[in-house]
């Protein structure tokens, strides 16, 4: 079958896939210039890339309820659910439709068309006769490992996410981290804690942080290009930006490896940075603000102040101690006050949660084990 990958309303490429769904083949490139960044980086791969990107817009199968959305939808594979929205996503402003489709961007796009309430995704999904497998959601083609939907709220765009494994831990800590955001010099997303009755879930929420004219390109697309061996993966990134016009980057990105220092970040991964590009002018206008912090703060450790991933990082290299030697600048971080606020906010929020996973006592280690590493990294960069 044939496909074309629309942006908006720009016809960009024509591509087909056969019955067994492993690869797409290119057919014709009608424009060049809006081809995925991942595309333009590496021209000489363009397949390759192209099947790399299409394979962003599935559910991943390590979801824990991924067989179960499946089911709900009655589709085969995770290319039959994305399709079933026309690979839209809240991301980007990619699409996909069949090549005989009259479909325009203004009929499947979600911030002009309503989400459906799709809080079952969220959970167990025990009603699937209640459901209808043809709705159109941006919530089959989100390719996040946890349990999450997009949803409205009155005219915003929020993205609520569950937490997984022993103790659900990661809505609390994404709300822990944005309070000690504050205290950084650095744009990011705000979490609240909110709580799905019908699920029985407590669930983190934030806002979208893309519109009608701006769209996120994560930082694996626009590092898609062979780095050359003697250029460290942080260089690399850097340069790439630059060559995107976003010259002034050093510092966001030096507090984002702090901020991952501080709360033992296991899992910044190339897809949760990278920038924010006007998708009509096709011009880059800065790095995304710091987002999804959940797996941190030794989410799935017994203990947290023995957390053996405490220094594991997968950004720029293996350690956070590594990482901090990208750090050149002097940072605005307010130190004194992560130390003396830490045991607040982290007692703050656990209040907020409904019937947590974990007692207080594993939120005061929580909080203990932020105020020792804060103390650790004033220390360490001579703040």
């Amino acid at each position: 079958m044939q496909f074309m990958l629309m942006h908006r309303d720009v016809p960009v490429l024509q591509f087909a896939i056969f019955d067994d769904r492993n690869w797409a083949r290119i057919i014709d490139v009608l424009n060049a210039a809006h081809v995925p960044v991942n595309m333009l980086v590496q021209p000489h791969n363009r397949e390759r890339a192209l099947n790399e990107f299409i394979d962003h817009r599935f559910i991943p199968q390590s979801r824990s309820n991924y067989d179960v959305i499946k089911a709900l939808y009655k589709a085969k594979d995770a290319f039959e659910l994305s399709m079933r929205s026309y690979m839209v996503s809240i991301s980007d402003h990619y699409w996909v439709k069949p090549c005989d489709s009259s479909v325009t961007w203004s009929d499947v796009n979600f911030y002009d068309n309503p989400i459906p309430d799709d809080q079952v995704l969220i959970g167990a999904i025990d009603t699937l006769h209640q459901y209808d497998p043809w709705r159109r959601t941006p919530n089959t083609s989100n390719n996040g490992t946890l349990r999450q939907i997009w949803l409205h709220r009155g005219d915003e765009i929020l993205l609520s996410k569950a937490g997984e494994l022993t103790f659900k831990q990661e809505p609390f800590n994404e709300a822990v981290v944005s309070d000690i955001l504050a205290y950084f010099d650095v744009p990011y997303i705000t979490y609240y804690l909110d709580y799905m009755s019908d699920e029985a879930e407590n669930v983190s929420v934030c806002n979208c942080f893309t519109n009608r004219n701006i769209e996120y390109i994560p930082a694996w697309q626009l590092t898609a290009n062979t780095k050359p061996n003697d250029v460290s993966e942080y260089a690399h990134y850097v340069n790439q930006l630059h060559s995107f016009g976003l010259i002034d980057v050093t510092s966001r990105l030096e507090q984002m490896i702090v901020l991952d220092a501080l709360i033992a970040n296991e899992d910044r991964h190339w897809g949760n940075f990278g920038a924010l590009r006007n998708s009509e002018s096709l011009e880059f206008i800065g790095l995304a603000p710091v987002f999804d912090n959940g797996n941190s703060l030794g989410y799935k450790a017994a203990s947290v102040m023995r957390n053996r991933n405490a220094d594991v990082s997968v950004a720029f290299n293996k350690t956070h101690t590594l990482e901090l030697k990208h750090v050149s600048s002097a940072m605005k971080v307010d130190w004194d006050s992560i130390i003396n606020h830490c045991m607040e906010i982290v007692e703050h929020r656990y209040n907020q949660l409904v019937e947590p996973e974990f007692g207080m006592d594993r939120a005061h280690m929580i909080g203990q084990f932020i105020q020792e590493r804060a103390k650790k990294l004033k220390n360490f960069l001579d703040l």
